[in-house]
């Protein structure tokens, strides 16, 4: 068994201190590095961007879950609005129709004694001595009643614009002239030329008959006498209301 004596004064005490300057060594060098600004400010700023992102992660959510729930209570109302928009544009459908049908009647009840009209003013302005040998329409005779005048020659380029449209899309509504323009030619002959000028004017003063003028005019020979022939244009012309009453027609029912 060895003894060993240290003779040294002071060597365990240097001993000692060189252990703990290697401890207190490590110590400052840390408390250094945490003092570093660098190094605090990374961390704070890892520490923010994690909770800035918790808090966006949550402003998302959120908003996410609020946007769905609209977006169901869009879906719901939008097909609660289809169907009530269904049914009116059923019903739209349907009044026009109808109106157009009243329309329609309307049409052929006003027009179809315009010809009655036309003949008896004629027959009233006629003078004496003079005599008619031609009347008749120069207008173009107008399609029945709801019919489009373009529809027969449209047709086929309408239905392929048609096909290329949307199906929702509404077409424009056609139109129904009421009371069509009607004119009309009238050739007679008179043996004085101031009753043709009386057969005109009265002829404009009627309230179915305007716009009369004097195409041709010329002497000719009937049965052996000098007598005017002319030919005269006019229009017809609808009168103001209270010219013509109207009264119902009631047919006793056995």
């Amino acid at each position: 068994m060895m003894i060993e004596i240290n003779l040294l004064p002071g060597a365990r005490k240097k001993g000692k201190s060189a252990g703990g300057g290697i401890s207190l060594g490590s110590l400052s060098a840390l408390a250094a590095g945490i003092r570093d600004p660098w190094l605090i400010g990374a961390a704070a700023s890892v520490v923010v961007s994690v909770a800035a992102v918790g808090l966006l992660f949550s402003a998302q959510s959120a908003r996410a879950t609020e946007l769905g729930t609209r977006v169901e209570k869009a879906v719901r109302d939008s097909t609660r609005y289809a169907k009530v928009l269904s049914a009116r544009h059923k019903l739209t459908a349907e009044r026009d129709s109808v109106m157009r049908q009243l329309q329609i009647i309307r049409t052929i009840d006003d027009n179809r004694y315009n010809w009655a009209h036309i003949l008896d003013e004629v027959s009233r302005a006629l003078p004496a001595y003079t005599w008619l040998t031609v009347m008749e329409q120069t207008t173009k005779t107008p399609l029945p009643p709801g019919m489009d005048s373009t529809e027969t020659t449209q047709a086929p380029k309408a239905a392929k614009e048609k096909k290329g449209k949307d199906t929702d899309e509404k077409a424009p509504a056609d139109t129904i002239t009421v009371h069509p323009p009607l004119g009309f030619r009238i050739v007679g002959q008179t043996v004085d030329i101031q009753a043709l000028t009386l057969f005109m004017r009265q002829l404009e003063s009627s309230p179915f008959v305007q716009k009369v003028s004097l195409s041709k005019s010329e002497i000719v020979i009937v049965e052996g006498k000098d007598v005017t022939q002319f030919e005269l244009h006019a229009e017809y012309e609808v009168p103001p209301p209270g010219v013509v009453r109207t009264t119902p027609l009631v047919v006793p029912v056995r």
